[in-house]
């Protein structure tokens, strides 16, 4: 019988097994975290309802306290993925983790909240490329 690392030890133990090879460098991974989470592109459509609400102010001190935010919600997921490593994710954790009589409810609409945050944010990026490329199309093209 081959050895297992821990990883696939502490699986072994919630009754799964490793069917995966992990072969993912410090690259590949900043890669796909930068892919899955670029939100910045999706918000920069959203800045010109701050900077006419209230100004610079409100955004430099709104970037900062969303991102003090940010990084709690990072550090309580990357503490769920720790404690259950699993494909799904959230509605997974939320089945896991919430009262027996709302789980299911609770995980599906999770996965529905997820799903349209995803389309929300893919509709935001069209959105900004749309205007971008009207913008550059005007300074081309003043008249």
């Amino acid at each position: 019988m081959k050895s297992l690392d821990s990883d696939a030890q502490k699986l072994a133990t919630m009754g799964s097994s490793q069917d995966l090879r992990r072969n993912q460098s410090v690259l590949s991974v900043l890669g796909v975290g930068f892919g899955l989470t670029n939100s910045w592109f999706g918000i920069s459509t959203a800045l010109v309802t701050g900077i006419n609400s209230g100004g610079p102010v409100l955004i430099v001190y709104g970037i900062i306290l969303i991102a003090l935010i940010s990084t709690c919600v990072g550090i309580s997921l990357s503490e769920l993925a720790s404690a259950y490593p699993n494909a799904g994710g959230q509605y997974l954790w939320t089945s896991e983790l919430a009262p027996r009589r709302y789980a299911n409810y609770a995980s599906y609409l999770t996965g529905w909240f997820a799903w349209a945050g995803s389309i929300f944010t893919s509709a935001s990026i069209a959105l900004a490329v749309g205007s971008a490329g009207v913008g550059c199309w005007q300074l081309a093209h003043p008249d």
